[in-house]
């Protein structure tokens, strides 16, 4: 069966990440199905789908970051302790989504030398994740 790693919040749902002090960050590693997968991702399609106008066509559901992208990333900034997802729009109002390293302390790096990755292609157009099921609707 799949795993997933999430993050432990038996204390409290709203637990944030800690920047500080990486040792309070608990994940846990949980068997998981497609079905409990696919089910977030319908929640999300019926939100869109329920705004007025629908917005299912127009909002990012899935982007697409290559290995190397990512890896460069992570090798460029070795002592990020995250990696940060930005929902941006570009000049023209496409949607698009972009990664940025994140230091142990919250803190967005912002040197000459940070690299940051932008996806390199989403859905929609649904013909970017051809037959990903846990966007079939």
């Amino acid at each position: 069966m799949p795993r997933l790693i999430t993050r432990n919040t038996t204390e409290t749902k709203e637990q944030p990440c800690h920047f500080t002090d990486l040792s309070q960050n608990v994940f846990l590693e949980e068997q998981v199905t497609i079905e409990a997968l696919q089910a977030r991702c319908a929640r999300y399609r019926d939100l869109l789908a329920s705004l007025q106008p629908p917005q299912e066509n127009t909002m990012i559901r899935a982007a697409n970051f290559t290995t190397d992208s990512v890896l460069q990333l992570i090798q460029q900034s070795p002592t990020s302790a995250f990696i940060r997802v930005y929902y941006g729009l570009d000049e023209n109002g496409e949607h698009l989504l972009f990664m940025a390293p994140v230091s142990d302390a919250g803190t967005l790096a912002m040197t000459e030398e940070t690299i940051y990755v932008d996806d390199c292609c989403r859905c929609p157009p649904m013909g970017n994740c051809p037959e990903d099921p846990l966007l079939a609707s």
